[in-house]
């Protein structure tokens, strides 16, 4: 551990002391609009409503000055377009008094390259590589193509193409409805988005398409698309899933259908978004290793969702994230059984001179019609509260410390007790 935490504090020492101070090792996407972060994020990496549009645009947006070669119909960047993320935690403290579980870790979380950039007048490309340290290699969990044709008066209609995780590749987040969280690990992710029998917004496998727009003067965006699910590897801790083992993506099941609208308001120094998503579709499910073809699940999702960003002068910056939502999965054996589950995550955040910032989250589930002999899981609630205190030396670059409580309650509680995780994190997080 000690040489793990070593390593660690080297490549933190290098990579901090490697960056450019004066342009704060602004990501390629500012570098293309030659504006610093704060032109699309009010604080990295939450996106504004001018981010939000950039993304709509198909990252097409750039500056006069940015230099490119025009030929063959292309805009092509003289410097390569690639940016990076490192994501540390130098110390992770996990208790549970219930199961007697106690570890203290250091983790690399996080080691990432960035394609991004626009490719012509109509088009960008957005794609990661990502280490992960469970496997050791580079996986690639998103990849984005859009396509955009401007309709006059900022107005925009687009095609969205993206493979990764549904929740942050397609536009505006049509899926999941939220930008994108201040806090970090799997803590920060909505239980509503992520939990469920047989699909989840944040799998690596998902691929899907998008056909959106802004329109009304860039007030309401709309977006309607279909998407395949990636392998659900929480349904019933793996004994029914709904792709073959070894494989990504359910390539068996059928295309399922989203929509959302979102209002995108502009206040005096800052900005509301309201809208609301509907996700509806059919899984088909595997009994260990042979999918049961008598049958399909339907998997329902809706959601509402708010976003506020507010600034006061140059030094308070406020941020409210807040979705509210319920799932459905019916059929899941073939006798029309029906689950469902409803919660809610809120994010709130303020920060002094984009220098040192304090976020609360509150993030909850609830299921319905479960009981102790259910194969599909045995939890009544989930409540979990984080809490985070981080320090900006630079605007790419974040030092923070979290600390998250996760109160899990079953339904029949002599069977499986009450539980109570806690987890702490020492976090340094740099994008350049």
């Amino acid at each position: 551990m000690k040489k793990n935490m070593l390593f660690g504090l080297v490549v933190v020492f290098l990579a901090v002391i490697t960056m450019p101070y004066v342009s704060h090792a602004v990501p390629s996407f500012a570098r293309q609009v030659q504006k610093p972060c704060t032109a699309c994020h009010t604080m990295w990496p939450n996106l504004n409503q001018a981010g939000r549009q950039f993304k709509v645009k198909a990252y097409t947006d750039a500056s006069e000055k940015w230099d490119m070669i025009n030929k063959d119909g292309l805009n092509l960047a003289t410097t390569f377009p690639v940016s990076a993320r490192v994501l540390y935690f130098p110390e992770v403290r996990e208790d549970n008094d219930t199961t007697g579980f106690h570890q203290s870790s250091t983790q690399f979380d996080q080691v990432a390259l960035f394609i991004a950039s626009r490719v012509y007048d109509y088009a960008g490309v957005f794609a990661s590589a990502e280490w992960s340290p469970d496997s050791n290699t580079f996986g690639l969990p998103t990849a984005k193509v859009a396509f955009q044709y401007p309709l006059g008066k900022g107005n925009t209609i687009g095609v969205v193409g993206f493979k990764g995780l549904a929740s942050a590749a397609d536009p505006f987040n049509a899926v999941g409805g939220r930008d994108r969280s201040l806090a970090w690990g799997d803590e920060s992710e909505p239980l509503i988005l992520t939990r469920g029998w047989t699909f989840s917004f944040s799998d690596e496998g998902n691929v899907g398409t998008v056909v959106h727009g802004y329109f009304l003067g860039n007030r309401l965006y709309a977006a309607v698309g279909a998407m395949r699910g990636g392998k659900s590897e929480d349904v019933s801790g793996g004994a029914l899933l709904n792709a073959e083992p070894g494989v990504a993506v359910a390539d068996t099941d059928p295309s399922d259908r989203f929509w959302r609208l979102a209002w995108d308001q502009k206040l005096p120094n800052g900005a509301v978004t309201i809208g609301v998503v509907g996700y509806d579709g059919t899984q088909r499910i595997l009994d260990g290793t042979t999918f049961l073809p008598s049958f399909d699940t339907k998997v329902k999702r809706s959601y509402v969702d708010l976003s506020l960003e507010q600034n006061f002068g140059e030094d308070h910056l406020f941020e409210l994230q807040a979705l509210v939502g319920n799932g459905e999965e019916k059929n899941i054996f073939g006798g029309d059984e029906q689950r469902k589950f409803s919660g809610s995550y809120i994010e709130g955040s303020y920060f002094y001179d984009r220098t040192i910032g304090f976020v609360v989250a509150l993030n909850t589930i609830k299921f319905k019609d479960v009981d102790a002999a259910d194969v599909t899981g045995h939890e009544d609630t989930i409540d979990s509260t984080l809490v985070s205190l981080n320090y900006l030396p630079w605007l790419n670059t974040k030092l923070a410390l979290q600390y998250v409580t996760t109160k899990t309650k079953f339904v029949d509680p002599d069977v499986e007790p009450d539980q109570t995780n806690k987890i702490s994190r020492i976090v340094f997080d740099v994008a350049f």
